[in-house]
């Protein structure tokens, strides 16, 4: 009795427990190029995680990066590109980082 019901409360809670969890995520700046005028923000997520990025905070870092350097503005460009970063035992990808490429607008 004890088998069946322990089966049936794993039938039951599996479903829950391998489902996906919005998260919240920033950008953060990986490099830039001062003289292109260019920067690559990015964030990062585990298997089973549903980003929400916040692009409101994300243009404005950049706009900031890009005022130090002497620019009025920012905008993204392109879409993002994903890459694994990390594997499991099985060599299913469990971790992916997202760049993104924003351009300094405005001119020197």
């Amino acid at each position: 009795m004890k088998k069946t019901l322990f089966k049936l409360l794993l039938v039951i809670t599996a479903p829950f427990l391998i489902c996906s969890c919005t998260v919240q995520k920033y950008l953060s700046v990986y490099d830039g190029s001062k003289a292109d005028g260019t920067i690559t923000m990015f964030y990062e997520y585990d298997a089973f995680e549903e980003p929400v990025v916040h692009w409101e905070e994300a243009k404005q870092e950049a706009i900031s990066k890009c005022k130090n350097w002497g620019y009025s503005g920012a905008e993204f460009f392109g879409s993002g590109v994903q890459k694994c970063i990390a594997v499991n035992g099985y060599g299913n990808c469990v971790r992916w980082r997202v760049y993104y490429k924003c351009q300094c607008t405005g001119g020197k």
